[in-house]
């Protein structure tokens, strides 16, 4: 390393729910680095998560490897949370989940400006999208859009008494029931073509690049609804529909 140790930095980093501070410590043979949220810590693996429990602290870690060790905060985006404390996962952030979206979830946590957190803890936190079930007319049609297109992976499904699939997305699954006479029409209530489709019933998944999601999906003959815009936070979107008419954002963060 040609950068004279040790030596220790901090700078801003912008989230989608607001700017956190970077830290970053290196010495000759070892170093850390961190991101620092009003609600906790997103860090590596230096951290000893049953002191920070101890003393009530939002702490989430994730471990580098050699071939990619965690030096810098920006490395913690990718990496994958391996433990957290209990007042960490309580505000959503579990093993498997991102650096990035530790980070979001912290930051989401944060008071209003000017304002207070809540005084009671709420009855129920909910930490995560589980799964999201739609009713389709045609499953093998279904798997081509998820599957051939989207490029989900088809999980097994349980042995229910009615036909379907399921498709995982990320850390999130997607339940395909075929249309029964005990189901709603597949894509009921459809929105109506003058309503920007961000502003009815959609579901959204992460691409890398959505401007690149807009043009393979035009030419894979998915109706589009408009071309990528820019969401207030800065990501990419574009929407589209499945072939049952479902309202699907496709986006990717700046």
């Amino acid at each position: 390393m040609s950068e004279t140790l040790p030596r220790s930095t901090r700078r801003e980093l912008q989230f989608a729910q607001g700017a956190a501070i970077g830290f970053s410590h290196r010495w000759e043979g070892g170093q850390y680095c961190s991101i620092l949220t009003p609600a906790g810590i997103v860090g590596c693996g230096i951290y000893d998560l049953e002191t920070a429990a101890e003393f009530g602290q939002a702490v989430a870690i994730a471990r580098g490897t050699p071939a990619r060790p965690l030096c810098e905060p920006e490395d913690l985006f990718e990496a994958r949370i391996v433990g957290a404390t209990p007042q960490a996962e309580a505000l959503g952030i579990k093993p498997g989940m991102t650096g990035r979206e530790a980070a979001e979830r912290m930051l989401a946590a944060k008071p209003a400006p000017g304002g207070r957190a809540a005084e009671a803890e709420p009855p129920l936190r909910v930490r995560a999208i589980d799964h999201v079930t739609l009713v389709v007319a045609d499953l093998e049609r279904s798997r081509a859009f998820y599957c051939g297109i989207l490029g989900m992976v088809e999980v097994v499904r349980p042995g229910f008494s009615f036909p379907g699939l399921w498709f995982q997305a990320g850390s999130t699954q997607i339940h395909l029931i075929l249309a029964h006479d005990k189901t709603p029409a597949p894509g009921h209530p459809l929105p109506p073509a003058h309503v920007p489709a961000g502003r009815v019933f959609h579901f959204a998944f992460e691409v890398s690049d959505a401007r690149r999601a807009y043009e393979v999906l035009r030419a894979r003959g998915v109706r589009v609804r408009g071309e990528p815009q820019l969401r207030p936070d800065g990501c990419v979107q574009v929407f589209c529909h499945d072939p049952d008419g479902h309202v699907v954002e496709i986006f990717h963060r700046p």
